[in-house]
């Protein structure tokens, strides 16, 4: 198994060296192949912390549960192929199918609440690729690798000419971003993620045929909507606000701005149900992130979910992934797809069993969020402490372990860098203004929604690592030619 997994990724190789599709204008043919196995070498390294971190001698967190569920799911096809094509593509998919293949799953069967990602698309690909792994999860991680890499070069022909850096600078850069390079070489959600986000922006900014451009936009959104739905979201707002300032204020940046002061609170009244149901969304979500962060236990019942702190682990029995109440308790109960608040519920012991679809005793890097508690003004007030925990935390006193410091590092250099290209920048065009404004927005929309759900800190430095990215290509297009000479003759 270990020389297939090597042979395949050697093939895998091969392809980026010396197949048409991976031809890059501006790059040796050599830099393309060698940046794949960076990303695999990173893969590797990531999936050793995960060891170290969760557990010893196998995939752990949610690389192992794709992987493993990939399988299950797999597996299915050599049983009954029809079945095995309705849960793959969803269409005739029942419960009872679900709980007749996939009743051991946590992912895939614990319904389309925010508590558990929907992370059915994920798994569907796994179990795609188990068909030529014979279940390798280094025969996994190359593919995904494989697809990241192609998301950085999709970056690289984006941008190489619009920045004044050389080339083979500027796609090294992009490449190992540390956030980027260590999230997207694993075999999440991310290097789909990745890119999708690659090809929408390469859609966008690349002069191209009207119906290729088209297409590349919808298999982009499609993408998006699949892995990453509040991602597609962010870039749709961004497109949205800039289409506005090119169309409508002719690139007047104060005339736009006094139109969105006036017109996002008037929306906001008019459009009231839109804007109730986004505020309970959210508040579902930073409901049920906080009660992960906390640590507790998530059980399905047949109609519903249920959800116990740690202190109220003594009144239920735990066996593998089973759960018997045992003792009389107040708990919170929510419906399958449910964005509506939870609700207590009082629970007396009737022999039932649920079935366990996360536990955990809490997260090392836990902070405290306000509630938003469905309101929309406290929403607003929320926005300086999400943009501060989701753009420059984690700070030297937060909780977590001692990769807090890497993180914290990055962010460091990351908006001294910004201040160096802030400080030092060029003269840019209309076009690049535009670009530049799309990036900016994308980054805050994006790091408001991390801001007010999420808190967990690890959580935090996983999720916005498309913020920081879009704030590496801003600096990198305003530095002025001068300043990069001065940079990289300090580099050398």
């Amino acid at each position: 198994m270990l020389i297939y997994s090597v042979l395949f990724t050697v093939l895998l190789f091969l392809l980026v060296r010396y197949s048409r599709l991976f031809r890059t204008e501006g790059l040796s043919p050599w830099i393309l192949p060698s940046a794949y196995l960076i990303k695999v070498g990173v893969g590797l390294l990531l999936f050793w912390v995960h060891i170290r971190t969760y557990g010893i001698g196998e995939l752990s967190h949610d690389g192992e549960r794709f992987f493993n569920e990939g399988r299950l799911l797999n597996e299915v096809f050599f049983k009954s192929p029809l079945d095995y094509f309705r849960l793959l593509t969803g269409i005739g998919e029942t419960e009872a199918l679900t709980q007749h293949y996939l009743s051991t799953t946590r992912y895939w069967s614990a319904g389309d609440l925010t508590i558990i990602n929907d992370a059915k698309n994920v798994i569907r690909c796994h179990s795609l690729l188990h068909f030529i792994s014979f279940n390798s999860f280094f025969v996994h991680l190359s593919a995904l690798c494989l697809l990241s890499t192609a998301a950085v070069r999709n970056i690289y022909l984006t941008f190489k000419g619009i920045t004044q850096l050389s080339n083979s600078w500027f796609f090294w850069i992009i490449l190992l971003i540390p956030s980027t390079i260590f999230w997207t070489s694993s075999m999440m959600k991310e290097p789909f993620m990745f890119f999708g986000i690659s090809l929408f922006l390469r859609a966008l900014i690349i002069e191209m045929k009207p119906i290729r451009k088209y297409i590349w936009l919808f298999i982009a959104s499609f993408i998006l909507l699949a892995f990453k739905p509040y991602v597609l979201v962010c870039l749709i707002l961004a497109l949205i606000i800039v289409a506005l300032y090119r169309y409508v204020f002719k690139h007047k940046l104060v005339h736009l701005g006094i139109f969105v002061c006036i017109i996002a609170p008037l929306s906001a009244y008019i459009f009231s149900d839109f804007r109730d149901t986004t505020v309970h969304y959210l508040t579902r979500k930073q409901f049920d992130f906080i009660n992960v962060g906390k640590g507790g236990l998530h059980v399905q019942s047949d109609t519903c979910f249920y959800f116990f702190q740690t202190y109220q682990y003594s009144s239920i029995e735990i066996d593998g992934y089973s759960a018997e109440l045992k003792k009389e308790v107040d708990v919170y109960q929510y419906r399958f797809g449910s964005t509506q608040k939870p609700e207590p519920v009082h629970l007396i012991p009737n022999g039932d069993k649920w079935t366990v679809v996360y536990q955990a005793l809490g997260c090392a890097s836990y902070i405290e969020l306000t509630p938003i508690e469905n309101s929309f003004s406290q929403l607003i007030k929320n926005i300086p402490e999400a943009i501060i925990n989701a753009g420059f935390r984690p700070f030297p006193s937060d909780p977590g372990s001692k990769l807090k410091y890497l993180s914290m590092l990055e962010v460091w250099v990351l908006f001294v860098f910004l201040a160096y290209a802030l400080l030092n920048r060029r003269s840019i065009s209309k076009r690049e203004k535009e670009i530049v404004l799309g990036l900016t927005l994308f980054a805050v929309f994006l790091t408001l929604l991390i801001g007010w759900t999420t808190p967990v800190l690890g959580a935090i430095t996983r999720y916005r690592f498309p913020a920081q990215m879009a704030i590496v290509l801003i600096g990198l297009i305003l530095l002025q030619p001068k300043a990069i000479k001065l940079w990289k003759k300090q580099s050398l």
